[in-house]
């Protein structure tokens, strides 16, 4: 069995929002809540918050002096659910997560598990049912999870965390609505159906995070927001850097100090067949970077490595 790591606990009455001049319903009491949870779990990383979204978090701003974390997740389909409203969103994380630092102080800040599906809809009794599998609000099945889409939307937001001094973000699922994978038996999904376990685009993205964890973070400037996300992270044979295209036309990065050895891999839609079986798949698309630039595809993410001078 895995080690239990961390716990996060919210009252049952915290998973509805509560509108400003609304009574909150009856609950215990947080510092009753931390000590149950405590004495339930000793020695485990205790955290709390909101299992829903930054509004509802700031409305009922957590004792943050009881609780080894804070944390909330977002969604991106709450007042619109278009391609570009969805990469919008992005827009607004430095805002989120410098508001919750300012009242949460020193605390130790997470967030997730966040996608661009809806995992659980506090403003209604359920999430928006979506049978044929389109772009809709507050929907839990979203057909942009298994695509490129999703891999660009999922850097740039980990990249944003990053930047924002969040401790641990938590992005999708193995499997379902907000899977990285498809697993044989699972409902039909248009460019998997019948196929047995296959890995969607996100599955890389998140992998290659994934090895990076812990590394120092390495400054980024962009000459035109929007358009592309950057992230980068150092360690001793050089720096990585992750790329992604936000637009749904080509984008052209020219990167600073690129040297002679430096390689990229780039996950992009002529190079999706060859991904959706092979875990090492940015591994095996990477090639030497030739002089400074790269093109972006439509969505495309590339994961450019620049080895120590």
């Amino acid at each position: 069995a895995l080690p239990l790591a961390g716990l996060t606990v919210s009252p049952a009455a915290d998973l509805r929002s509560i509108l400003p001049g609304t009574p909150w319903p009856p609950i215990a009491a947080a510092e009753a809540i931390a000590a149950a949870a405590r004495a339930a779990f000793p020695g485990v990383v205790l955290g709390g918050g909101m299992l829903s979204y930054f509004t509802e978090l700031n409305r009922k701003r957590p004792p943050a002096a009881l609780l080894d974390y804070v944390t909330h997740t977002t969604c991106p389909i709450v007042h619109a659910a278009d391609d570009r409203s969805v990469m919008e969103t992005l827009e607004a994380m430095p805002s989120i997560l410098s508001s919750t630092r300012a009242f949460i102080g020193d605390t130790p800040y997470r967030i997730g598990p966040s996608a661009i599906g809806c995992r659980q809809n506090p403003y209604g009794k359920a999430t928006t049912a979506n049978p044929r599998d389109e772009r809709v609000c507050l929907a839990e099945n979203d057909p942009r999870q298994r695509g490129l889409f999703n891999a660009a939307w999922t850097l740039a937001y980990v990249a944003a965390c990053a930047r924002g001094g969040v401790e641990a973000v938590a992005m999708s699922a193995p499997t379902g609505p907000f899977g990285v994978l498809h697993r044989e038996g699972e409902a039909a999904k248009p460019g998997y159906d019948g196929a047995a376990d296959a890995l969607y685009p996100v599955f890389h993205v998140l992998a290659a995070l994934a090895r990076c964890a812990g590394r120092p973070l390495v400054e980024t400037r962009l000459s035109r927001s929007g358009s592309v996300a950057a992230l980068a992270v150092g360690g001793p044979e050089g720096t990585t850097l992750f790329l992604a295209n936000l637009t749904a036309v080509e984008q052209t990065v020219r990167i600073a100090g690129a040297r002679v050895a430096a390689t990229a891999a780039v996950l992009e839609e002529a190079a999706l067949e060859a991904t959706t079986a092979d875990t090492a798949a940015l591994d095996r698309l990477a090639a030497p970077l030739e002089g400074d630039t790269l093109t972006l595809d439509a969505y495309a993410v590339a994961v450019v490595r620049l080895p120590a001078a």
